[in-house]
């Protein structure tokens, strides 16, 4: 098979528009079994062997498992970015010529594991900026917003705010605080209309990267929560690296503010790069260099802002604590 899989479920014209609107949609059974199939296989080998930076971002939570650039090591995974329907989808929704993968990233909540993601835009986080920018996120088991199904600010992508960098964990090295505070959505929550489903193996939300999510701790005692993300990107976003966004630690050829290129964003459509692909014939590790620097770069800001006496100002705690209050799924909505 030498291009993507042409999608077996088209996006509507309705979907299309909903996402304009809204900032996310759920497409109900999206995938069949086959690739559901793959990404667990690839979720399973990411969990038996994760990457230094994987290990460093799911160090503070017992049961909360992160990891990202998965499909750089996890052959499964690379196959699944290359062959899958996914940058079909995302061309139909960014509406670009060209569509490159920007990354991927692993979160898996066992059961009874009380973290909460805090409400982000993942743009935030990113080394890269345009509005052609979306998020496919695949879940493996059942989810609500009981056991951490994801919940999203309706249209929260045409404010004008940008919002601080926070992260499960807190990471102090990429919370900008030149940016917006979060609003404590679950304190207020008559305020916003809150999105979310609940989800079956097959489903996917997409979403724009400015869209306000989060997602309470897994309270289920039964049911793990096991989802992958996938980042896509179109003709008008460039790479924008800063010292408080998300560094890229594989080899590409990128330039600030230039358009994404190179083997660690590779091309998928119109037509794959002969050289992007064969350098990821075999797995590859992070650059040692760049792993130390992001190490030694996190460890001075936490430092700094513990030594500042601000951090909690910086980087206020959101309310996570009634999963009662949210109204009930969207379900009886037809996506």
């Amino acid at each position: 098979m030498g291009f993507p899989a042409i999608p077996q479920r088209q996006l509507t014209a309705d979907e299309l528009k909903r996402y304009e609107e809204d900032g996310v949609i759920m497409v109900k059974g999206a995938l069949d079994a086959n690739w559901v199939e793959m990404v667990a296989q690839g979720l399973d080998e990411a969990l038996s062997a994760q990457s230094v930076t994987g290990k460093f971002m799911s160090r503070k939570v017992e049961g909360y498992k992160m990891d990202i650039f998965l499909w750089k090591r996890i052959d499964v995974l690379r196959d699944l970015v290359y062959y899958g329907p996914f940058a079909h989808w995302a061309q139909a929704l960014l509406g670009s010529r060209e569509v490159r993968f920007f990354y991927d990233q692993m979160f898996v909540k066992q059961p009874g594991t009380d973290a909460p993601t805090p409400w982000h835009q993942d743009l935030s986080f990113w080394p890269i900026r345009g509005e052609q920018v979306t998020s496919m996120w695949i879940p493996l088991n059942p989810v609500n917003a009981e056991n951490s199904g994801l919940l999203y600010v309706k249209g929260s992508h045409k404010w004008p705010h940008r919002f601080k960098a926070l992260s499960p964990d807190y990471v102090a090295a990429i919370i900008d605080e030149s940016m917006d505070d979060i609003p404590d959505i679950n304190a207020d929550p008559g305020k916003y209309e809150l999105l979310h489903w609940d989800m079956e193996p097959g489903d996917i939300l997409m979403f724009h990267p400015l869209t306000l999510h989060g997602s309470f701790g897994n309270k289920s005692r039964t049911t793990p929560r096991r989802a992958l993300a996938l980042r896509w990107t179109g003709d008008d976003v460039t790479y924008q690296p800063h010292a408080k966004r998300m560094p890229i630690h594989y080899r590409h050829d990128s330039v600030p503010g230039g358009p994404l290129r190179g083997a660690a964003f590779p091309i998928i459509l119109p037509h794959h790069d002969p050289a992007e692909r064969a350098a990821r014939v075999l797995p590859e590790s992070g650059q040692p260099h760049k792993l130390i620097g992001s190490a030694v770069n996190n460890a001075l800001a936490s430092v700094k802002l513990e030594l500042s006496g601000h951090k909690h100002k910086i980087a206020p705690r959101q309310t996570w604590d009634d999963v009662s209050k949210v109204a009930p799924a969207a379900n009886s909505k037809k996506d």
